[in-house]
């Protein structure tokens, strides 16, 4: 005899489906553009600002008049 699920345990069930369906969708979706950075950091005349105590702390300033911050930032 197979179980029998009340409403609220199939609606907490489809609401962790749908959760783990959506992280899947942003991890696989997530473009990193490192191939881009390289022409963008070039094209706007960036220049590395340092790191100010940690390793991912520092940043590039370009001449858009932002400082730019690379998640697990590689210099």
């Amino acid at each position: 005899m197979l179980p029998t699920f009340s409403i609220m345990e199939k609606a907490v069930a489809a609401s962790l489906i749908a959760a783990a369906a959506v992280v899947a969708y942003l991890l696989l979706g997530v473009h990193e553009a490192d191939e881009d950075w390289e022409a963008f950091k070039a094209a706007h005349h960036c220049i590395d600002v340092g790191v100010e105590s940690g390793s991912n702390r520092g940043g590039w300033r370009c001449d858009d008049g932002k400082v730019h911050h690379r998640w697990r930032q590689q210099k």
